[in-house]
């Protein structure tokens, strides 16, 4: 009876796995055992696996995650931190949920008012020594909701700089426009905190540098255009843009002109002070400059406030 394909595939495996096998090499002959057959045939197939897994396998374990980056080279790289670059430090997107969890918490003691709390989460806690500017904000933002945290690493080890992008709440809109926020947080013996106040200049310049990587600001672009899309559709939407657009010129404005009234004032302080020190002779230029009297006492900054 003529054997079938299958039948020809067992003779042959039987022929080669189950017997002993003769190697011919010139006028010797070398016997290979099953047994010897069978653990070179597994230690070829384990071989196969682990270069299969480290060539093909391993990069998708690690996909999602970030490589370390050089932070020094980060900073000397001379980029317009105005301008959108090519990404320097990649974000990885609600990578760790405990910080997540930290930004959710800071978020809703912001619209609960809860200074006490808000103090403890941040390295600064001046900075929320009463809580008017509190209450003020959450008459009309009333909730963050649906919180992403984009996260970069941050200049020192355990720190991040963080985009969260949120749909806000508001009072008096039917739409939830989109918010993106920007955090610095370091890790410390209590946990993350938020490091507000003053930022250091290499922090600062950091931050900047990394807002301008292309991945976030190809969030800012969408929050934007998201943003649009719902003003066209919810006039509510954009009454409460035009109402925080008019405060903010009017703010300007009023800032502007206290810069300009303290810049006069200064400007005839000088020439009071100049026409009333003594004579040349008297009191040299060298000795009794006019710079020397009234800025000090009246500056700028000062008068702004």
């Amino acid at each position: 009876m003529k054997k079938n394909i299958f039948d020809k595939m067992s003779d042959s495996y039987e022929q080669f796995h189950l017997k002993e096998s003769q190697i011919h090499m010139g006028n010797d002959m070398i016997s290979v055992s099953p047994k010897l057959k069978l653990a070179l045939g597994w230690s070829i197939f384990i071989l196969c696996c682990v270069l299969a897994y480290i060539f093909v396998g391993f990069p998708f374990v690690n996909a999602g995650k970030t490589k370390k980056v050089d932070k020094q080279d980060v900073m000397e790289q001379d980029v317009d931190v105005n301008e959108e670059h090519e990404t320097m430090v990649p974000y990885e997107k609600d990578a760790d949920k405990d910080l997540n969890d930290f930004v959710e918490q800071y978020f809703k003691a912001i619209t609960d008012c809860d200074n006490e709390k808000l103090q403890d989460m941040v390295t600064d806690a001046s900075e929320y020594a009463d809580n008017e500017n509190l209450k003020r904000k959450a008459e009309f933002i009333t909730g963050y909701d649906n919180i992403t945290v984009y996260t970069k690493e941050g200049l020192e080890e355990g720190s991040y700089v963080t985009f969260v992008v949120s749909n806000l709440t508001i009072a008096g809109v039917n739409s939830s426009p989109y918010d993106i926020s920007t955090l610095y947080i370091v890790t410390g013996s209590q946990g993350f905190r938020i490091q507000n106040g003053t930022l250091p200049d290499s922090i600062t310049e950091y931050i900047e540098k990394v807002k301008g990587d292309k991945d976030i600001q190809k969030i800012y672009k969408s929050v934007e255009k998201k943003n649009e899309e719902l003003k066209e559709k919810d006039a509510s939407l954009q009454d409460f843009y035009d109402i925080i657009s008019r405060r903010n010129v009017e703010t300007q404005s009023a800032a502007d002109q206290t810069s300009e009234d303290a810049s006069a004032d200064t400007q005839v302080s000088e020439t009071e002070a100049t026409e009333t020190e003594a004579p040349v002779t008297e009191a040299p230029a060298t000795e009794a400059p006019a710079t020397e009297a009234p800025v000090t006492e009246a500056p700028v900054t000062e008068a702004a406030q």
